[in-house]
């Protein structure tokens, strides 16, 4: 029977969800973080987890499932969109946005739920509770987050609702880091990829695609060791799943359609861990020439809800 538990960490309230795969913590107040999912079956963490609330306060898009809106860098922190021009906080040593406001601030629970083996949690965030989003953000944008321990899989569902008059520029993603064990040669990943995003040096989409080179091998299985990456690919029409495995043990994270950005983030070479971010919209899409169709850039009508879900599936053998 799966249990959720609440329990304090630092002063802080977190919620821990168990059934018989998975020990899932979250933190409501720093971003609904899923900061940890340990895997009961086979004695690991399957995510780089922080050691204490100030580690993962200081750096929250470094641990866990850190929820990012909107997600990567935004050049100048400005964008042009519907005749406005937005302007988010600059909160990167030379002047860009990155990561969005919805990864550090707090969250409201509205409900816990246990049914067999599966366990629940939904948490609420809403930028017109927070005046300070008003001249960034100027939306009245609910996010319900739904998280659920479902057997060997772990889902969460997002839906966007947009309770302002006008439409509500939108992108999304999630900055996942899975654990390697410090076995990066034991690990592959799989990600089906049609081409990259060419980068500048501050790491801003520049607009150009560049063609996959040695990086084809990720549409049929790259050896993690000695890769080093920081890239933004684009999958096009393809699925939507990265496949993290090694001997005996497959992580399948996959998500929705609107997901055809994926940025993968080693930290320097592959070691300990890799980010496997999923993304509605690429690096700085709001700013780029490039159409909707490959940069991901869309918005949410007003009165319209928009709902995504991404889900990751655990087999051992």
């Amino acid at each position: 029977m799966a249990t959720i538990r609440e329990q304090q960490w630092d002063g802080a309230t977190v919620y821990v969800l168990e059934n018989s795969n998975f020990t899932l913590s979250v933190i409501p107040a720093i971003g609904s973080n899923v900061y940890r999912l340990w895997d009961n079956i086979a004695a690991r963490e399957v995510l780089r987890t922080p050691d204490s609330v100030e580690a993962l306060s200081e750096k929250s898009v470094h641990y866990g499932i850190p929820v990012l809106l909107p997600p990567s860098r935004v050049k100048d922190a400005t964008f042009p969109f519907n005749g406005k021009t937005y302007r988010l906080e600059k909160n990167t040593p030379d002047g860009h946005h990155i990561h969005g406001f919805a990864r550090h601030r707090p969250w409201e629970v509205t409900a816990t739920r246990t049914d067999g083996d599966s366990a629940t949690i939904t948490t609420q965030f809403r930028t017109a509770d927070f005046p300070e989003l008003a001249d960034q953000y100027p939306h009245d944008l609910t996010v319900t987050l739904t998280t659920e321990l479902r057997g060997a899989s772990l889902v969460q569902t997002f839906a966007f609702h947009n309770k302002s008059e006008e439409p509500a520029p939108f992108g999304f993603g999630l900055h996942t880091w899975f654990l390697l064990d410090e076995e990066p040669g034991s690990w592959t990943l799989t990600l089906p990829v049609e081409d990259i995003w060419e980068l500048d040096d501050k790491l801003l989409a520049t607009g150009n695609r560049l063609p996959l080179g040695r990086y084809e091998q990720l549409n049929e299985g790259m050896n993690l060791l000695g890769q080093n990456m920081d890239m933004a690919f684009r999958i096009g029409d393809r699925a939507a799943e990265a496949i993290l495995a090694k001997p005996g043990y497959t992580i399948r994270y996959s998500g929705s359609e609107p997901f055809t950005q994926w940025v993968v983030y080693t930290k320097g070479e592959a070691f300990d861990t890799i980010c496997v971010e999923p993304l509605t919209w690429t690096p700085d899409a709001p700013n780029l020439e490039a159409g909707p169709e490959l940069t991901g850039m869309r918005a949410i009508q007003p009165g319209d809800t928009l709902e995504l879900a991404v889900t990751l599936d655990i087999t051992r053998e």
